[in-house]
């Protein structure tokens, strides 16, 4: 077998290892499903900041990715976003399931800030979509400054609750 058919069929393998974990996921419990998908917003959004970063060794520096990779990040932050309102059903905040959560009674008691909230993510996925669809770093980076503040930290700060206290031990 040559060396690209082999790539491709652990490339295949993995998506679909992927997609069923996610959907198993999603069938299984809402707050590990909106856990899973922070996560996978969390390593687009590092990702995005280390290709910015860039690195001293070429060799590093091109698997950090291109402008073109760092598009289909963008665009797929935007589709999650667009889903976030989705993924937090009546009964799932932080004083019905105490200690499994973050979430906030305040999503559901002014849901229409938390869908403009989750629509301003939204909008700044899109902005840093066209960017990168530009291929230049520069307008890349300039899309980037602010969102983790803004795009972010508007639903952050208003919807998600204290990180639990680790205790600690002796």
């Amino acid at each position: 077998m040559t060396k690209w058919l082999k790539s491709l069929v652990f490339v295949v393998a993995g998506i679909a290892f992927v997609a069923t974990t996610q959907v198993e996921v999603a069938n299984a419990d809402p707050i590990k499903t909106r856990r899973a998908i922070m996560k996978e917003l969390s390593g687009h959004n590092k990702a995005i900041k280390k290709y910015l970063k860039g690195h001293k060794s070429a060799k590093r520096e091109a698997r950090l990715g291109t402008a073109g990779d760092m598009e289909l990040r963008a665009l797929a932050m935007a589709g999650l976003g667009k889903r976030m309102v989705s993924l937090f059903p009546k009964g799932t905040s932080l004083k019905d399931m105490p200690g499994k959560t973050r979430a906030k009674p305040e999503i559901w008691s002014k849901p229409a800030d938390f869908r403009k909230a989750a629509n301003i993510f939204v909008s700044w996925s899109n902005d840093l979509e066209k960017a990168a669809a530009t291929g230049d770093k520069a307008k890349i980076a300039a899309a980037m400054k602010g969102f983790g503040k803004t795009a972010c930290g508007t639903c952050h700060k208003t919807f998600r609750g204290p990180k639990k206290k680790k205790k600690k031990t002796s």
